[in-house]
């Protein structure tokens, strides 16, 4: 005689079946976030290794993130650090955006947006070492000014900085003064002018790198610098 499950019995194997489920469900998600956290602490200590970053925050986008990390690429990452340095050149307000994210070495990423400020006095540092000669740097509006002494003249020039691509900066002297009299450019001593316009900043950064934004704000230059194929090592 064939026995029948009662409607109360399949009601309870159902209701196992669906929690089984859940729990299993539940898991997969846990241990999804949980990876997810590691994954962006980890992130976190490398790029304060590599780029002495101040205080680096990582957040890496998708869901599910254990799905991305299988396949060996994350879709999109975003790094965030007040403070950082770039091949000796001290930065602030770090901001960089990675697509394509490789997590096995080299580790890297197809490409990368990062904005940053170079603040006054870190380019003031920068156009002493180009020129050498100990000039101080102020902001003037939307370009810089630099101002001090040549062989005991005093001298003034005012510059405007743009972006450059692949060559980084281009420097261009809007205004020049010897002894508080405005002069042309080229009638600043010791070539005071071709040494101003060697003043960049591709030296500090990556293979390359492309700079794409220069904007001067009242704490520095505000840079725009993307990069394709890039590497962690490179940088």
């Amino acid at each position: 005689m064939t026995r029948t499950r009662s409607p109360r019995r399949r009601v309870g194997c159902a209701v196992g079946l669906i929690a089984a489920v859940l729990v299993l469900v539940g898991g997969t998600l846990l241990a999804d976030r949980v990876t997810h956290s590691l994954a962006q602490d980890v992130a976190a200590d490398a790029v304060r290794s590599q780029l002495d970053a101040t205080d680096p925050q990582v957040d890496i986008t998708g869901f599910p993130f254990l799905t991305q990390l299988a396949r060996g690429t994350l879709d999109d990452v975003h790094l965030t650090a007040p403070g950082a340095t770039l091949r000796g050149l001290a930065v602030t307000d770090l901001d960089v955006v990675a697509t394509g994210v490789a997590v096995h070495e080299p580790r890297g990423a197809e490409h990368v947006v990062a904005t940053a400020t170079v603040p006054t006095a870190a380019l003031e540092q920068l156009l002493r070492e180009r020129t050498g000669w100990d000039l101080a740097l102020t902001v003037e509006g939307e370009g810089l000014a630099a101002t001090g002494a040549v062989a005991g003249v005093p001298v003034g020039v005012t510059l405007d900085l743009a972006p450059a691509g692949a060559d980084g900066l281009v420097a261009t002297i809007t205004s020049a003064s010897v002894g508080g009299f405005t002069v042309d450019a080229g009638l600043l001593p010791d070539g005071l002018a071709s040494r101003i316009a060697e003043v960049d900043v591709a030296d500090q950064l990556p293979a390359g790198a492309e700079v794409t934004g220069a904007v001067v704000q009242p704490d520095g230059l505000h840079l725009t610098v993307e990069l394709a194929d890039v590497t962690l090592d490179s940088l």
